[in-house]
């Protein structure tokens, strides 16, 4: 028996009922019962996912309006006491429709709002139902028919308990269901375990009826190959055994997984030399790498002997350096490399691909599992090469992971223990070559050549554009139709779109999976562009995929073809969708089919001589205009413009009558004398201009609305910015004053009490006893220290020189500290020139230096610097250089990567209007300029500025 419909039964019956979800104080609606949306005057579709007190609000013109308050309150009562909230009678006003005037209708309603609790014992929903009482409100208001209301509410009485009674039964029935319904999920959990215990041994067996016909084509093909057949029968052949190695290769893989899933492959392990292999299979790769164009760079030791499985380690070691060759890029380096680490065997594959994202790294050894798996990929493949690459690793006890190469690209690390594990059989020395047949097939890389330049057509008939970015498949397919079509070929869908436009085919018969642009996105962008309408497209794919053809054909293909196919089968294909083609371009000259199209458009369409005066114009064209069809004959679109807008009509006339399409917006005056805002796609064809029209008005409202409400988020955003750079540049004069108290402090108690100790420790230094002599030696040597470093630091808070003698006595003192403190050499140039500037500003400019020379001597590794200070008539320019290592820029900014610290010299140096730029480039060191606006001497002087 089927199991019954919960939620059809809940959405149709009688009573009024919402389902919310419990995340106070939204209660999102979940579910909503046809009567209580008739009762409230609104659409399930416009409800359900919204706040409740969002669609029903109070009433804003009822200022004693308490409904929102009074259910929330209930609400969070169920809430938290887990128990069903019976309320009084509310007043709880509802909304209109604008359809029906808009505004509240006054309402009043019975409501209980009872919990319905998930499995796990949690609040899962609340149940809102109500009962609408506003007649019987009105009618106890009004004092009018007392007994027939009494009756009434009897009658309702009893209806709510024989409803109470058939609900108890229903559910009673609905936990039956239920039970029988967690039985039946039982059964299944153990059916699927079933099939896939069925789908592992159907990948093992199907694996092994695969490899004998596969070595049966192999086999015959390379005889054949041998014997030096002729140049046209060679290159079959050549693709034939290509694709049967990538076929052979794609078995083995899930033959390999069958086993790993059964528990039938274990290491066979031998004395074996690691260093060897490594390089052996590195010599296979040799000439793929050069075919690509790869640096391939082996770093091993001369021997490494290892206990371990050598052909699963020439698997892992053929699936990773396969990779690396097939995602880095042309004439970059790849590098395997291994070494001995605290007892354990460490290879290292590193490429210089596009790398593997931080959050994809433990994906990539999943089965199955491709980062480029979309249908615009570039690299094929069945994404179980890195997932056996783990397994076979971890048999050996070992482990893989993936990081950052130096290269740039992803860098794999397989760390192997270099003993066998305890009671385990180890073989003798493997022989040389042993074990390694079959390595040159393995180590075929299936790397994406650069797509071929597109083929104009050729042959003769009708013209078909074939879009395949396999190139065996292309010529394959070109070939089988080239008897009878004209055949373009583009290798991916964006070339394919060009030709399209160009060459305006007959017939486009595309892939689906294609790097770029793939085949299913070239039908939207066929189907979006008017030209292409009546132009069949033919899908190839090799996805047996229903969803796939179904959504491909609700998109505008005209078929749907799957790989394998047979030749007859494609040419039968293309010859139904050609000829139907052929007859649709004839019957769209037919006037009756042509007025038939015209007259339904949904778009306003406007037929007009060569002069431009109207000759036709469809029904939507009509009432757009809001006229008649004898009111617009006759009439051009200059009649129906404002004169600001009959200036640029001749510019756009000139360049449809070039053949162009002239698509433009302009404002149309309608017949009742109001004016509505168009889009017109207007052509000349056939010596006749055709015009497609379309409302915008509503379009034009909507961007308005937005650019108004950017304009006001702008304005906020302005505001709020100058509020708290003003904020930050009081915290910055605040914390100047106060790092000058602490310095003062500092200088004038720490270090009076300091010297009040040094004379007090002179006495003791002239002891007469030795001991106390030499102890009152060192503690002097102390206080003096103290004393120094006290100083120091005071003068680092805040220089007494800056604020005396100005900024460049204060420069030259940072340079003398700097080069105590970090043994780096600071050199300061001054052009002599006055430089009026506030004491705030001073001290911002001197602690800018001070952040940038710290940085130089932490990480620029340098021994000396440079401070330049210059100015003009009214700026002062700083800048801080050096020769060191620089930074480089990262890709796609325009300027280097700044961290905190440069970050906040550019905020403190805005408070005084001041500007900050960098430079650096690496290798050729880092320079660092600051400006700031220099003040009139009167005012400098009167901040206590001396202009040197």
């Amino acid at each position: 028996m089927q199991a019954p419909d919960f939620r059809t039964l809940f959405e149709h019956s009688p009573g009024l009922y919402l389902a919310l979800l419990p995340d106070a104080p939204r209660y999102t609606i979940v579910a909503v019962s046809n009567a209580y949306a008739q009762a409230t005057m609104t659409r399930r579709e416009e409800i359900l996912g919204r706040g409740l007190f969002d669609v029903f609000p109070d009433n804003p013109d009822d200022p004693q309006a308490s409904g929102v308050r009074n259910l929330s309150a209930s609400l969070d009562r169920v809430r938290a006491t887990g128990a069903a909230d019976a309320m009084a009678v509310q007043k709880y006003d509802v909304r209109r429709p604008d359809a029906q005037g808009g505004g509240f209708e006054e309402r009043w309603w019975s409501p209980v709002n009872s919990p319905a609790f998930a499995a796990d014992g949690t609040l899962a929903y609340i149940v809102h139902r109500v009962e609408d009482v506003t007649e019987f409100v009105r009618l106890k208001q009004q004092g009018a028919e007392r007994e027939k209301l009494t009756d009434e509410l009897r009658q309702r009485t009893e209806a709510m308990e024989t409803e109470i009674f058939l609900r108890a039964q229903q559910i009673q029935r609905a936990n039956e269901k239920l039970r029988e319904a967690t039985a039946a999920m039982l059964r299944l959990y153990e059916k699927t375990r079933e099939l896939d215990r069925l789908k592992i041994q159907f990948f093992a067996n199907v694996s092994h009826e695969l490899r004998t016909p596969l070595m049966l084509i192999l086999g015959p093909v390379r005889q054949l190959l041998a014997a030096q057949p002729p140049s046209g029968l060679r290159r079959d052949l050549e693709v034939v055994e290509r694709n049967a190695v990538l076929l052979l290769r794609h078995v083995n893989d899930l033959l390999d997984i069958a086993r790993l899933d059964e528990h039938m492959l274990a290491p066979s392990y031998a004395q074996s030399d690691l260093a060897a292999l490594v390089r052996r299979v590195a010599d296979h790769f040799e000439s793929a790498s050069r075919e690509f164009g790869i640096q391939l760079q082996v770093d091993a030791p001369a021997q490494l002997q290892a206990q371990l499985d050598p052909r699963m380690l020439q698997r892992v070691l053929i699936n990773l350096v396969s990779n690396a060759v097939k995602f880095s890029p042309r004439d970059a380096p790849v590098r395997l490399a291994l070494r001995e680490q605290q007892g354990q065997a460490v290879l290292e594959v590193a490429d210089s691909g596009p790398g593997i994202p931080p959050e994809s790294r433990e994906q990539v050894f999943e089965r199955f599992r491709q980062l480029d798996g979309g249908a615009q990929r570039r690299h094929g493949g069945t994404g179980l090469g890195l997932a056996i690459v783990r397994e076979f690793v971890r048999l050996h006890g070992g482990d893989i992971g993936v990081g950052d190469a130096p290269e740039g690209g992803a860098l794999f690390t397989v760390k192997l223990p270099l003993k066998a594990p305890e009671g385990v059989a180890v073989a003798a020395d493997e022989p040389p070559g042993q074990g390694h047949d079959g390595m040159a097939d393995a180590v075929r890389v299936q790397r994406p050549h650069a797509a071929p330049a597109p083929r104009a057509p050729d042959g003769q008939g009708p013209l078909v554009l074939l879009v395949e970015d396999n190139t065996d498949m292309s010529a394959f397919i070109r070939q089988s139709l080239a008897p009878d079509y004209r055949v373009a070929a583009a290798f991916d869908g964006s070339k394919g779109l060009a030709m399209a436009r160009q060459l305006k085919p007959d017939l486009v018969l595309t892939d689906v999976m294609m790097p770029g642009t793939s085949g299913d996105a070239l039908v939207q962008a066929l189907r979006r562009e008017r030209a292409f309408d009546d132009m069949p497209i033919l899908v190839l794919s090799a996805r047996a995929d229903d969803a796939l053809r179904v959504e491909l054909l609700r998109q505008g293909a005209q078929d749907y073809l799957t790989k394998p196919f047979s030749v007859e089968e494609l040419r039968a294909r293309v010859a139904l969708l050609v000829a139907r083609k052929f007859n649709a371009d004839a019957l769209r000259y037919s006037e009756a089919s042509w007025r038939t199209l015209f007259e339904q458009a949904t778009e306003g369409i406007f037929i007009a001589d060569h002069e431009g005066r109207y000759t036709d114009v469809n029904a939507a064209g009509c009432a757009l205009l809001r006229c008649g069809r004898e009111q617009i004959v006759g009439r051009t679109i200059a009649d129906l413009l404002s004169p600001e807008e009959t200036a640029r009509l001749a510019a756009e006339r000139a360049g449809a009558m070039r053949g162009d399409t002239q698509v433009g917006e302009w404002n149309l005056r309608r017949g009742d004398g109001t004016w509505v805002a168009v889009e017109v796609s207007a052509r000349m064809l056939d010596g006749r201009w055709i015009a497609f029209v379309h409302d915008i008005s509503e379009r034009r409202q909507r961007l308005q609305a937005a650019q108004d409400a950017a304009g006001e988020l702008e304005r906020r955003v302005a505001e709020r910015t100058k509020q708290l750079r003003k904020l930050a540049a009081e915290l910055e004069a605040a914390s100047s004053r106060e790092r000058r108290q602490i310095a003062r402090d500092l200088h004038d108690d720490l270090g009076q009490t300091l010297a009040a100790v040094r004379i007090r420790m002179a006495g003791l230094c002239q002891d007469p006893r030795d001991d106390v002599r030499a102890k009152a030696g060192e503690i002097a040597a102390l206080v003096d220290q103290a004393d120094r470093a006290t100083r120091s630091l005071a003068a680092q808070l805040a220089p007494a020189v800056l604020y005396e003698l100005g900024l460049l006595p204060a420069l030259e003192w940072l340079a003398e500290e700097i080069g105590q403190r970090f043994d780096l050499f600071v050199s300061v140039h001054d052009d002599g020139k006055p430089k009026p500037l506030s004491q705030e500003a001073r001290s911002i400019v001197y602690r800018a230096v001070r952040e940038l020379l710290i940085n130089v001597a932490k990480h620029a590794r340098v021994s000396k610097a440079v401070v330049r200070v210059e100015s003009d008539a009214a700026c002062l320019a700083v800048t801080v250089s050096d020769a060191g290592v620089g930074f480089g820029v990262p890709a796609g900014d325009g300027a280097p990567r700044q961290g905190l610290g440069l970050r906040s010299v550019r905020e403190r140096l805005s408070f005084v209007g001041g500007t900050f730029e960098i430079r650096s480039v690496p290798g050729d060191g880092t320079e660092a300029v600051l400006r700031v606006p220099l003040m009139p001497d009167a005012a400098a002087e009167n901040q206590g500025e001396e202009a040197p």
